[in-house]
């Protein structure tokens, strides 16, 4: 069953890992046969049983598989997948990158990735070990008997416990997260009383074993079903071969334009997922409110989200910090206007050789604040055209490079709609210049930041003195 964000991330790893291993099919059979509509996994008992067992036990039929090498015929199938699958995700230690590797030498090279004392598996394994029996050992099904049952602390699956059994391979440690676990005999530690107390039935250890498979993605998007989670992270993931940080990018795209994402998204709720952003010392997390899911599926939004592919713009939007997007327009438009970067500030939406990164958020903005009045059923909040603005700018009496435009640029931060009306209009009239009804229509405006990105993406078109005088000429 989906659990909390970090177990299903971790379901979602072994699931990449079984697809790895039933051959050319195994992500249809994933799909098809394991994945359940209500959200669940189910791995039928025969080919449970086969997957945590030599190849001595038959695949059941209907399934292929990727053969264990005759080189580790004593390894279990799901331990020599594990091993595979990290070794092509590129676990493996910096001196065996490039080279030719035996298989027995594949599964050596990833345990000492991940086993390693800053390895995501601290200390799991000793290297001294036998890494293919350690292996063989964890990935191992549950027994169950009358009297000596125990209640995992993940799942809430009754297993029989061993009593021999190190701590570490029946509770969850640090060796399984550092980030979440704790380790006994070390203080401070998170145990009640300085014991071990979250259980882990065979099964759960398994899944954890497989959060590298997930976090080298460096994003996680989950949701209350499992096959959801699939789905969206399969999708995004194959997205992101050429670039690993435009998650953002690839989400709204596939949340607008997949068929088989939207009927699956709808059919649970798109307010009930989170996107995880992992790093390998800390995670993000961003709950997707209902109105934040609704305001994704809007194209207008969804589109300049993803041209800008800002990570501070997506972490403002994420955490519906609405109201400061203004401010992050007027930080911008102050660094396009002295061309002043020095600072690098990540607040700053700007490129020296184009304004179009800015007229996107510009746009962006405008049209979020437009998105949120609907919501709050205010149908009379106006409309401004961007495009319009610009021109207005560019044709002005007025360039980006007086002094006037900081003042006005000041004076539109604070919202000071009269100040800013009566210094344009001295500028117009000082040049017997008429007053443009589309410019005076912007000060009708009852909403601060409309009013406020109006402005903004009129001065936007204001042109550099010398350049507006050669085009005059």
């Amino acid at each position: 069953y989906p659990s909390s964000w970090y177990y299903n991330a971790c379901v979602q790893g072994f699931l990449e890992v079984l697809a790895l291993g039933l051959g050319e099919d195994g992500g249809r059979i994933i799909e098809e046969r394991i994945l359940q509509s209500d959200g669940r996994v189910v791995i039928p008992g025969d080919l449970a049983e086969a997957i945590f067992s030599t190849d001595n036990v038959l695949m059941p039929d209907g399934y292929n598989e990727r053969p264990v090498p005759d080189e580790l015929k004593k390894m279990k199938r799901i331990a020599w997948w594990w091993a595979a699958a990290g070794y092509e995700a590129g676990f493996m230690r910096k001196n065996d990158r490039g080279k030719n590797l035996t298989n027995a030498e594949i599964v050596e090279t990833v345990c000492r990735s991940l086993f390693h004392m800053n390895g995501p598996y601290s200390n799991l394994v000793q290297p001294r070990w036998d890494k293919a029996d350690f292996l063989n050992a964890w990935f191992t099904m549950d027994m169950h008997n009358e009297t000596n049952n125990v209640i995992c602390s993940f799942c809430g699956q009754e297993y029989a416990s061993d009593p021999e059994a190190r701590v570490y391979d029946a509770f969850f440690t640090m060796s399984l997260s550092t980030a979440l676990g704790s380790g006994p005999g070390v203080f401070p530690n998170r145990f009640w009383d300085g014991n071990p107390n979250l259980t882990t039935c065979k099964s759960c250890r398994s899944y954890f074993l497989c959060f590298h498979i997930v976090q080298r993605n460096r994003f996680f998007i989950n949701s209350d079903s499992l096959q959801v989670n699939w789905h969206l992270n399969r999708l995004l993931a194959g997205k992101l071969r050429q670039n690993r940080f435009a998650y953002q990018t690839a989400l709204l795209d596939a949340l607008q334009f997949d068929p088989q994402l939207r009927r699956g998204v709808s059919s649970w709720g798109l307010q009930n997922l989170e996107v995880l952003v992992l790093e390998w010392n800390k995670v993000s997390y961003y709950p997707l409110s209902p109105r934040l899911a609704r305001m994704f599926l809007v194209p207008q939004i969804s589109s300049n989200i993803s041209k800008l592919s800002n990570p501070r713009v997506w972490e403002v939007i994420l955490k519906e910090q609405f109201d400061y997007l203004p401010t992050m327009i007027y930080k911008s438009l102050r660094a396009y206007l002295t061309k002043d970067i020095s600072a690098k500030d990540p607040e700053v939406v700007y490129e020296p050789s184009s304004i179009q990164p800015l007229v996107d958020f510009i746009t962006l903005c405008t049209e979020i604040i437009r998105f949120l009045s609907k919501e709050e059923g205010n149908k009379g909040m106006g409309y401004i055209n961007i495009g319009q603005l610009r021109r207005l700018g560019a044709a002005a009496p007025l360039a980006q490079n007086d002094n006037l435009v900081f003042r006005l640029l000041e004076l539109t931060r604070l919202n000071r709609k009269a100040d800013v009306y009566h210094l344009l209009l001295r500028v117009y009239v000082a040049r017997n210049i008429e007053f443009p009804s589309s410019l005076a229509r912007v000060f009708s405006l009852t909403n601060p930041e409309l009013f406020k990105t109006g402005i903004y993406a009129y001065i936007s078109g204001l042109r550099h003195r010398d350049k507006a005088e050669a085009s005059t000429n």
